[in-house]
């Protein structure tokens, strides 16, 4: 209990750091890393600080991974706005006594964009393809009964044609579960790393003087470009099971997020499950970015789960999320674990 609280106290402040500047809304780069992963935790309204285990974990608190025993793969598909997709992939395995091990692989590819210059603004005839990339390695361990802990390193790459910007961030996690009605405590910290920068030869070109002779020879010029930061994020969260029967369970979730350059915000989620095997979530998120009125989204889903007898277990997931502005997204996740 006490080595909880001291890292409660630890992430309390880091989190002064983090605290949120609407001033500078939208002024983050990198912003895929907000899009949301699993299924699952999408349908519960993006609540997932608390309840999240295994695989989907890693995304939300990578402490949620530390309780695993067995290996787990997951690949998740977003169909986003304009065309966009979004891909997840994450593998977990189980060091024993040492911890547990996780990689992942996040991949938003956009529609092709016709290329446009100064000398041809309508068009040059080619056309190029960007996308963001993250790759991530985690590792958590259960440090007491009671008490998990997680960390995810990564690397980011957002490429634009020619041009493209890295960076390198971490995530960190706890869970505490009180043993009090399925009551599990969490906290993390995401996307705190390096500055980016974009380069490359699309910001370099070249220029005739205004003051040299006609025969002048062009002069070499590259552009720099202004220093991005990362869409960080201080949450925390909790996860009960108000209804355990011997078919039926309900879990209830509620996570608060700080972001550093958008509007905070609350998560509610719920989940009924019936003989552990069929599952219906609903949720709401308050305050998004992407709605007019500012009044929060709604977000349902289900989900089916099944264990082959001493093999392995399959799990499906669907979401629908509102976007407000943005239309709607629907989430599909399939993971087995064995």
């Amino acid at each position: 209990m006490k080595q909880f609280y001291s890292l409660t106290i630890a992430f309390v402040l880091l989190a002064s750091l983090l605290y949120a500047d609407e001033g500078r809304k939208g002024q983050a780069g990198f912003q895929f890393l907000r899009i949301p992963v699993g299924a699952k935790q999408v349908a519960m309204g993006n609540s997932g600080l608390a309840g999240s285990k295994g695989a989907s974990a890693l995304y939300w608190n990578p402490a949620g991974v530390a309780a695993m025993t067995g290996y787990e793969v997951q690949f998740s598909n977003v169909s986003w706005f304009g065309d966009i997709s979004y891909q997840h992939f994450t593998g977990i395995a189980p060091l024993g006594s040492i911890g547990n091990l996780g990689f992942s692989v996040q991949y938003l590819a956009y529609p092709d964009i016709v290329e446009t210059t100064t000398e041809s603004p309508e068009g040059t005839g080619a056309t190029f393809k960007p996308y963001d990339m993250a790759l991530v390695l985690s590792y958590s361990r259960q440090m007491t009964d009671k008490v998990g802990f997680g960390i995810n390193a990564k690397y980011i790459n957002e490429t634009i044609a020619l041009v493209s910007a890295d960076a390198f961030a971490f995530d960190v996690g706890l869970t505490y579960k009180t043993g009090l009605q399925g009551l599990t405590l969490g906290f993390a910290i995401s996307n705190y790393g390096t500055k980016a920068q974009f380069g490359g030869s699309g910001l370099r070109t070249f220029i005739l003087r205004p003051d040299a002779p006609s025969n002048q020879t062009p002069v070499p010029v590259e552009y720099e470009s202004d220093a991005i930061e990362l869409p960080s994020s201080v949450q925390g969260g909790l996860s009960f099971s108000p209804v355990v029967g011997e078919n039926m369970m309900l879990t209830l979730n509620a996570d608060h997020v700080v972001n550093t350059f958008s509007s905070d915000r609350t998560n509610l989620g719920a989940e009924f499950g019936f003989m552990e095997m069929f599952f219906v979530r609903g949720g709401f998120i308050t305050n998004t970015d992407y709605n007019e009125t500012g009044s929060g989204n709604a977000t349902f889903g289900a989900g089916f789960k099944y264990t082959i007898e001493n093999s392995a277990t399959i799990m499906f997931d669907y979401a629908y999320a509102d976007l407000g502005l943005l239309d709607n997204a629907q989430y599909v996740t399939l993971g087995i674990q064995f």
